[in-house]
């Protein structure tokens, strides 16, 4: 019976270095891919085109909704990797949880209306708080998230493609054509992507500290 208890301890200890190891390993590819996208932007090419023959107020905004969609990828692929057991507790959801814990939802949200908060507000955040402990043990399969990852990876690459090219006086609109297939194609990604537009929804409940100081919340 000892050795057994020892057993399982040992596996138990030889695990969880593996679980943070994937993490650190599925950051890592999100982070390559980052990189190659940054490159493309340093050496000129696209950005540097628009930087020196557009007023930077008026960069069309084709580039602009493109690069946007961009970096909500890696956002969302970041997302996946980082909650892959699980999407801990916020500051603000902890914060909502032990009062409503320790004071019961009456009483709570009486004190929040007297700092100001909004019965709509106050509604937010509790279902915020509701939501987030629901999410909190939700896992991921890996295979899936690197299933996501490589049908980023190819929209990201075409982006670099696009990034690092000089476009040409005579074939801009061939060049923005390119640019808004491109943003369209990551749409239909985000929206039909399984974790991708998992991560999309998760994310969209994400509240925030807001006029609230540290010291009302003490």
């Amino acid at each position: 019976m000892k050795y057994i208890q020892i057993s399982a301890q040992t596996i138990f200890l030889f695990i969880m270095p593996l679980i943070g190891n994937a993490e650190t390993t599925c950051l890592d590819k999100v982070k390559t891919l980052e990189l190659k996208r940054n490159h493309a932007i340093s050496i000129g090419g696209m950005w540097g085109y628009f930087e020196k023959n557009f007023n930077l107020k008026k960069i069309p905004v084709e580039a602009i909704q493109l690069d946007s969609r961009i970096n909500k990828i890696f956002f969302l692929l970041s997302h996946l990797c980082e909650t892959q057991n699980g999407i801990p507790l916020t500051p603000l959801a902890i914060y909502i949880s032990k009062n409503l814990s320790n004071k019961g939802q009456d009483k709570f949200k009486d004190e929040l209306l007297l700092l100001g908060k909004t019965p709509q507000q106050i509604k937010e955040w509790f279902d915020f708080c509701y939501y987030s402990k629901n999410r909190a043990s939700r896992t991921l399969i890996s295979s899936k998230i690197s299933k996501a990852m490589v049908q980023s990876s190819a929209l990201v690459m075409r982006y670099v493609q696009l990034a690092e090219a000089i476009p040409h006086r005579n074939s801009l609109k061939e060049y923005f054509q390119k640019m808004k297939n491109l943003t369209i194609d990551v749409d239909h990604l985000l929206s039909n992507q399984p974790y991708l537009s998992q991560a999309l929804e998760e994310t969209s409940h994400f509240l925030y500290w807001d006029d609230l100081s540290e010291g009302d919340v003490g």
